[in-house]
This record gives C-alpha cells, structure tokens and sequence, in this order.
C-alpha cells in the first residue's frame, strides 16, 4: 500500500508541475494533466477500498485486492474520460451521464455472482 500511495503522490506532484510550469496551450501538456490525474484517482479509489475493507471477499483474501484495483482502474478511466471530454468541449450532462453510466453497468457485470448448475 505504500507503493501505491507514493503513485498517487507522484502523479499529483507531476500534475502540479505541469499546471505551474507548461502552457495550457500544449497538447501534450493537456494529456500529461490528464492521465497523471486519471491515475491519482484511481490510486486514491484503490487506497481507500483497501483501507476500508469495502471490497467483497468472496473468494478468499487474495480476491479483495484484485477487486480493488479493478474498481480503481474504473474510477481513473471515468476520470480521465470525463477530463478529456472537457479538454475537447464535449463535456455535457449527457455525455458524462453515459460514461458513467457505462461503467456502473460494466461493474454490476463484473461484480455478479454466477448461478449455480445445481
């Protein structure tokens, strides 16, 4: 967990240096932002699903961490989606309805438990 939390606290250091220093102008600095911010908050989903033991435990101990990460990888990804589409001014409730959306959806899949065959 210590690994993790030194990544959030990179990415945010990287996204600072990059408002503080770059121009708004650039494109790859609009992408750096981006993806550093993407990244920090699905490392900061992750830490606090693993901190406070919200991830289910169905399939031993080795399944609340995967489980965990997964669902930080979704909230980065919504993010950094969300951001991009703000970045290129297609930012509207409706969109921002459907990528979230999306991944709710994506997650109650991933997340069911199978029936049985008995």
């Amino acid at each position: 967990m210590r690994a993790l939390a030194l990544g959030v606290l990179t990415c945010l250091a990287l996204a600072i240096a990059v408002v503080l220093i770059r121009d708004p102008d650039e494109p790859w600095a609009v992408a750096v932002l981006i993806l550093t911010l993407g990244a920090a908050a699905g490392g900061i989903a992750t830490l606090l699903q693993l901190r406070a033991g919200t991830a289910p435990r169905r399939r031993g101990p080795q399944r609340r961490p995967a489980t965990a990460v997964r669902r930080g990888a979704e909230v980065g990804a919504i993010v950094a989606l969300l951001l991009w589409l703000r970045a290129v001014d297609g930012l509207s409730l409706i969109t921002a309805a459907f990528v979230v959306a999306t991944f709710v959806v994506a997650e109650a899949l991933l997340s069911a438990r199978p029936q049985s065959s008995r």
